[in-house]
């Protein structure tokens, strides 16, 4: 399956809750689902009600479904909370602890800069968005993305973006550490990780 590249908040208005992460999101200003409007209600299913907690990550996140997946299986080797590992783990990738810093406005904003090679982990730039940060990482931007107009623009827009305490931010400075494991507080309430364990246990 292809990555989606569709209008982001088509996804937003089809799960009902905002997952583009812009300011100004369509489903404020509308909220019904896109497409035609049915003039019953339908009954959504608990299996269908679990399908769309998962695609509801998955889209925000912006991992295709065997990505998502592997992150899954992951968390279910590994001894704990199977739904909090695996927010955990997708908490951790590069591309949302740069969103996460308030390096970008939105996740996908976060990917490209990872993917031009604006971002560097301990002095190093890394170019891939997946990669796992581990407490105690140091990010920045790279030489060539200090050199750059966004950066510019980003000194001014870093001061306004407020980060969650497993962070912790220089904003004058443009650089960030991961002082510590995002908790289950630090998630999104809108996300269900349970329902996402119960879809893939079936």
């Amino acid at each position: 399956m292809a990555r989606y590249t569709g209008p982001k908040c088509r996804k937003c208005r089809r799960y009902g809750v905002s997952l583009c992460g812009t300011a100004k999101c369509a489903i404020i200003k509308r909220p019904a689902p896109p497409g035609p409007r049915s003039m019953r209600r339908r009954k959504i299913s608990d299996r269908g009600q679990q399908l769309i907690e998962k695609q509801k990550v998955r889209f925000a996140y912006g991992l295709m479904e065997r990505q998502f997946r592997d992150y899954y299986e992951r968390a279910v080797r590994r001894p704990g909370v199977t739904g909090e590992l695996l927010m955990r783990s997708l908490e951790e990738r590069l591309d949302n602890v740069v969103f996460r810093m308030g390096f970008a406005s939105t996740r996908a904003q976060a990917r490209q800069l990872v993917t031009h090679g604006l971002v560097s982990v301990n002095g190093a730039k890394l170019d891939v968005p997946s990669a796992h940060v581990k407490v105690g990482a140091a990010i920045g931007l790279t030489d060539r993305g200090k050199r750059s107009e966004y950066a510019k623009i980003l000194h001014e827009e870093i001061r306004g973006r407020d980060v969650p305490g497993w962070v912790e931010v220089d904003r004058e400075a443009m650089t960030g550490r991961v002082v510590s494991e995002p908790t289950p507080g630090d998630i999104e309430a809108h996300f269900n990780p349970n329902a996402i364990v119960e879809y893939y246990s079936r």
